[in-house]
């Protein structure tokens, strides 16, 4: 069975080798021991509900392979983002500016540098190794962190975004950053993106210019990759797109990739699931399959299982239900899944 569940300390060594796995530009898993150290002692604080942790809440998940006892892709959900370190995006407008003088009127595109994310929940840290890329794994393990969305709505923000990796060169540089950043950083693209993922943004404010960025001033090379997105990452951002996200003019500072945005209450799993109590446990071969989850924050767990109906409740497997610590009697969250 394919598992979703809390990351824990012991994941510690699985986990670095899922980030040095899945390589530069995944700012929310960074390949450093001691930053991932970090990062999981925190998760497992949010998941405890410490009071350290209220307001400043990071779940990471792990995707694990239970019969081969083996760490196979994770996901997570920042709480609010920019309440301890700032959170900066730029911000695609349009300015017009004409003179009747010489009979001229132009529009020009403009990138304003902007903290309008500052609360907002986001979702990351999405990574599936190549072998398990197959029959809707990715589009489950990204649509589980909807699930407890929609289970513990007091966590979260009522705008939720999702960050899409920019283009890159097959050396891993980035057009938009070379073109832009390097001039104040001084630094290449894979530094600068270790930094902000290791010590936070806030070099970001002591050496980019305030002032606005015209676009056509760029080199044309970092024109045309504004708002688009790795071509590894198309999947990601069409899951996004079902889901209800759209791109609301935002990209990255660094690479340049789209911002994908929602509300919470209408992003299509969050709306769609519902909750109800399990009836019976018993084999279940030709019942539908379904994204179920545990309503225990501190043990929010999440698997793909067959459910059908049983006396005003629903049925499940017997192993399904050990796998996610459920019984007879207990409530979950579920959500109709379709591969494809």
């Amino acid at each position: 069975m394919l598992l979703v569940r809390p990351v824990t300390v012991s994941d510690h060594a699985e986990i670095l080798a899922l980030a040095k796995e899945a390589g530069i530009g995944m700012t929310s898993l960074p390949p450093d021991s001691g930053v991932l150290e970090k990062k999981i002692a925190r998760s497992v604080a949010s998941f405890a509900g410490k009071k350290e942790s209220k307001g400043n809440e990071v779940f990471l998940f792990v995707l694990e392979d239970t019969e081969k006892k083996k760490l196979v892709g994770t996901c997570g959900i920042i709480a609010h983002v920019g309440l301890t370190h700032p959170f900066y995006s730029y911000k695609l407008s349009t300015i017009v500016q004409a003179s009747d003088t010489v009979g001229i009127y132009s529009q020009q595109r403009v990138l304003h540098m902007v903290n309008d994310y500052t609360g907002a929940t986001e979702i990351g840290s999405l990574f599936l190794l190549p072998a398990y890329r197959r029959d809707g794994i990715g589009k489950f393990l990204s649509r589980c962190r909807y699930l407890m969305l929609a289970e513990c709505p007091a966590l979260f923000s009522d705008t939720v975004i999702s960050e899409i990796r920019g283009v890159q060169g097959e050396n891993g540089d980035s057009p938009f950053y070379k073109n832009l950043a390097q001039h104040f950083f001084q630094m290449d693209f894979q530094r600068a993106d270790f930094i902000n993922a290791t010590q936070g943004g806030q070099f970001i404010s002591d050496l980019m210019p305030k002032y606005p960025i015209y676009v056509n001033l760029l080199d044309p090379k970092a024109q045309t990759v504004i708002g688009v997105p790795l071509q590894a990452s198309l999947p990601a951002k069409q899951l996004l797109e079902q889901e209800g996200f759209r791109h609301q003019g935002y990209i990255d500072v660094f690479d340049g990739g789209p911002t994908m945005q929602a509300e919470r209450a209408s992003i299509r799993s969050v709306s769609e699931s519902r909750r109800s109590k399990i009836a019976a446990l018993k084999p279940l071969e030709h019942a539908p399959l379904y994204m179920a989850a545990s309503t225990s924050v501190q043990d929010f767990r999440m698997g793909l299982v067959r459910l059908e109906d049983h006396k005003g409740g629903l049925a499940m497997e017997p192993e399904a239900a050990k796998a996610l610590k459920l019984d007879v009697g207990d409530e979950m969250r579920f959500i109709r899944f379709l591969p494809l």
